[in-house]
């Protein structure tokens, strides 16, 4: 079944001590968007391995973040 992105954003942020189904959820989301961040951050720096960093640092962000995005986000507009 496919999931809209806060939908998966909630199920990791509910469920971040249950690996087996927050991991999966978050690698959807990565998958989705990674080229996404990847692409933005590149235009911005012009370096290709500091964008690789730049989409790493922002993932690890929206990990931390997650509970608190309101169910109206539109998630690839914040990620950029």
């Amino acid at each position: 079944m496919m999931h809209d992105d806060m939908t998966l954003v909630r199920e990791f942020a509910a469920r971040q001590s249950e690996p087996a189904v927050a991991e999966p959820a978050f690698a959807t989301l990565v998958e989705r968007h990674i080229g996404l961040v990847h692409s933005a951050a590149l235009r911005q720096v012009g370096d290709a391995h500091l964008a690789e960093e730049i989409t790493q640092a922002v993932f690890i962000i929206l990990a931390r973040k997650a509970a608190s995005l309101g169910t109206k986000t539109i998630l690839s507009a914040w990620l950029y």
